[in-house]
């Protein structure tokens, strides 16, 4: 993507730009937002951002004529919301925030790539037509700086080793996911994947995490995509990786990745059925998963400890979830048939990856469910170790995906287990096969109230059926 000549462009500026026009200082450009965001009915409510923004919005490098400081602000407060994993939301100490904000705020190059990443979600949530995306000139505009100065960037010596290369290039990773621009994507993308192998990768300080964290989100859902049919299958931007499967006796590199795992996830493994690179896969989800059970206690934590804590619960599930479907995909182009393998995958994924109540359900939840639910079916008489794996996931993912509004396909996979493994009528045996996987007592209360609303629900479905039968027995 290069930059865009405006000169001819017909479309309108349908962004709430505080200006509209060039000022000959800083003073008036401001004292000109002020007014309008004095006057402006429409402006965003205040919010509990507002009590940083003072210090925060004060050290904005100005943009006269551009994106309105409204989209940095909705930006900072959809990032504060935001969930990490399984109902950690660390506020203001989200890795965005924390991280990649004042890095940008620092950086007036970074920054305008920051205002299209910011501008371009903004726009998106607006769009009364998701399936048709224009782009305002505001947005335009604001790209075209995010490209020129990444242009700059790009020319200096050290560009490989600048951390602020890789992020700009994520911020409009960001704006190509937001205007359903996929060529232009999986350009960037390409593009990110040879900055970090020219230096050798990225490491794990908070920023580097973040960075990963990011890009894994974007690999996660290009590889969503191509798994659910929604795209061409393109190896380019998601490469196909070997998959093989070993007997037993194990090797001893294994033995150490089954020694890893919990009980459930090890018996199901000591079946055969799972490829070494998924063993690995939960091995690796065995050494970050006791970080989301942590909690947080009235203690003081130093300040770089909380950074670290929260930039490892941002990248580690989002680059688990991304192997996870990259994993089903080749599964997938193998030809290998649904299985043990497929569910475990799939169903970790959606819920380390599902955004609970921050976001509304999407297609995307339906269909990846869909799926799930015709692979578990597909799985013929199943065995012990099979049927504690699909029960432990109908629960957690039923649990995982409810807040955010009704899914009929994770109510039927609940009622699939209930009503299918005599081992889930009383939750004394359910948390006992529960206790075999990840556990996290936190949730307890709440995983049983799931399991009994499930029931109820299975129960009421039952009378139904024997109300409608009645009639026809007496006649």
């Amino acid at each position: 993507m290069g930059v865009v000549d405006l000169l001819d462009d017909p479309l309108g500026d349908q962004a709430q730009a505080a200006v509209e026009e060039e000022y000959e200082n800083k003073a008036q450009w401001l004292d000109a937002l002020r007014q309008h965001e004095t006057k402006n009915a429409n402006a965003l409510i205040h919010t509990p951002v507002d009590s940083h923004r003072r210090d925060l919005f004060a050290s904005y490098p100005p943009i006269a004529g551009r994106p309105s400081i409204e989209s940095i602000d909705e930006y900072v407060w959809t990032f504060q919301k935001e969930e990490l994993c399984l109902h950690i939301t660390p506020g203001m100490e989200h890795p965005t925030l924390s991280v990649m904000v004042p890095m940008a705020i620092q950086d007036p190059g970074l920054f305008k790539c920051l205002i299209t990443a910011a501008q371009s979600l903004y726009e998106r949530r607006r769009n009364p037509d998701p399936r048709r995306s224009v782009r305002s000139k505001a947005l335009i505009l604001a790209q075209n700086d995010a490209i020129q100065a990444l242009q700059k960037r790009l020319s200096q010596p050290d560009a490989p080793f600048d951390d602020g290369v890789v992020m700009s290039v994520l911020h409009l990773m960001t704006a190509d996911s937001s205007a359903a621009d996929l060529p232009a994507l999986k350009m960037h993308l390409k593009g990110a994947r040879q900055i970090i192998a020219l230096r050798g990768g990225l490491g794990v300080s908070p920023a580097h995490l973040a960075l990963r964290g990011t890009m894994a989100t974007t690999e996660f859902y290009i590889a969503l995509g191509q798994y659910l049919g929604l795209s061409p299958d393109d190896r380019s931007a998601i490469p196909m990786q070997p998959i093989t499967y070993v007997g037993h006796p194990f090797p001893p590199k294994v033995c150490d990745y089954v020694a890893k795992m919990p009980v459930g996830i090890a018996e199901a493994a000591l079946t055969g059925q799972l490829s070494v690179r998924c063993m690995k896969l939960f091995a690796e989800l065995s050494q970050w998963a006791p970080l989301a059970d942590r909690v947080q206690t009235g203690q003081a934590q130093p300040p770089q400890d909380v950074l670290t804590r929260y930039a490892r619960l941002y990248c580690a599930p989002r680059e688990f979830a991304r192997d996870a479907m990259m994993l089903v995909l080749d599964l997938q182009r193998s030809g290998i048939p649904p299985g043990l393998e497929h569910v475990t995958a799939s169903g970790l994924a959606t819920i380390v990856r599902h955004m609970s109540e921050q976001n509304p359900t999407t297609f995307l939840d339906h269909m990846s469910l869909n799926i799930l639910l015709a692979n578990v079916k597909a799985i013929d008489t199943p065995t012990v170790a099979e049927s504690e794996v699909i029960i432990w996931l109908a629960l957690v993912i039923k649990w995982r995906t409810q807040p955010a509004g009704p899914l009929p396909k994770a109510d039927e996979l609940l009622e699939y287990a209930l009503e299918s493994f005599p081992a889930t009528r009383t939750w004394k045996s359910m948390a006992k096969i529960c206790r075999k996987f990840w556990w996290f007592g936190r949730f307890e209360t709440e995983w049983k109230a799931t399991w009994q609303r499930g029931l109820e629900r299975l129960e009421q479905q039952r009378r139904g059926v024997e109300e409608r039968r009645a009639p026809l027995i007496r006649g």
